[in-house]
């Protein structure tokens, strides 16, 4: 794979040392002076509105560039409490329009930074209890958003990332395949899939099975690499419990020539961000270099032969 990006969250920078969540107070550019220690990093990607509080687009440009970093892409993120009750799905419409053009703002500066892509986290776009949320309603609402938001973004790519659950009790786009439904009714070139490991890790897939799909429909325009325990989105160092699960999602991103950035989204609590953020992108690195050289070997893509896709994920591995 050539011209390989890795890109983090802004926000990484501003943990460590037993703090689990930014303060809200952290300017951005003072988090891209730190990003732009990390050995091999190329890119960031930024929330808004959250980053830009205290900081101008021409503040963050410029304290991008001296980082020698780009800004691939603008994520959205629908504060509480006014979208707590959901945006896309909110019965009033009136907060729908506004959970719109939160977006339209987002592209906006997209295009400003020249970025490629305008993530959508829909987190607030759930339910709790039975006879809730009307499913049918909620679902129709949810297309005529994103229509209304593809239309306006035209040449910008919207991508939409799932999570099923957290912050609330379940979300409407709880897996990969109900992404993938949701693009097919929403059918506009212009919108496709991001997809979080540690996500589908809580929704019980098989990241490398959801992530081939989604490149075999052309819709897989983002990854986001962590591990995690399963039961919650822990954000955890990439590889370091679910390492074969990793190299067979790696696998299949280089077989299908995966375009898009390799993004980590985790959360270094306790452990320096700029040191975790480099083992992530040595670990990615390996992972591509496996990858690749399986490729090159005869006869070693699935064949429905278990114990020999086994031993092939444990040579590679284990180097044995």
């Amino acid at each position: 794979m050539s011209e390989i990006k890795f890109s983090t969250r802004l926000n990484s920078f501003a943990l460590g040392k037993g703090k689990k969540y930014p303060s809200g107070e952290e300017s951005a550019v003072e988090l891209i002076k730190i990003a732009g220690l990390v050995e091999g990093l190329t890119s960031l990607e930024i929330n808004y509105p959250e980053h830009f509080h205290s900081n101008s687009v021409e503040e963050i440009k410029a304290a991008a560039i001296e980082a020698g970093l780009s800004i691939e892409g603008i994520q959205i993120r629908w504060p509480a409490p006014e979208f707590s009750n959901g945006g896309f799905t909110n019965p009033d419409p009136d907060i729908r329009a506004q959970a719109v053009q939160l977006v339209k703002e987002a592209v906006d500066i997209c295009r400003k930074f020249d970025a490629s892509h305008v993530l959508l986290w829909p987190a607030h776009d759930g339910y709790e209890y039975p006879m809730q949320m009307d499913y049918v309603e909620a679902w129709s609402n949810q297309i005529q958003c994103l229509q209304e938001i593809s239309d306006y973004a035209k040449e910008v790519r919207v991508s939409i990332e799932f999570k099923p659950a957290e912050p609330r009790g379940r979300t409407i786009l709880n897996n990969t395949a109900s992404v993938m439904k949701m693009l097919d009714d929403v059918n506009r070139e212009n919108i496709g899939a991001t997809l979080d490991l540690g996500h589908m890790l809580m929704a019980r897939e098989n990241p490398a099975q959801s992530a081939a799909l989604a490149l075999r429909d052309g819709k897989l325009w983002g990854v986001q690499l962590n591990d995690s325990h399963g039961a919650a989105d822990d954000g955890l160092v990439v590889a370091s419990l679910h390492m074969p699960e990793t190299l067979e999602l790696i696998y299949y991103l280089v077989r299908y020539e995966y375009k898009g950035t390799f993004y980590f989204d985790t959360d270094p609590v306790r452990e320096s961000p700029v040191a975790e953020c480099e083992m992530n992108i040595r670990r990615i690195k390996h992972f591509i270099e496996l990858a690749e050289s399986m490729l090159l070997e005869k006869g070693s893509e699935p064949n429905g032969d278990a114990l020999r896709g086994s031993e092939l994920v444990w040579k590679k591995l284990m180097g044995k």
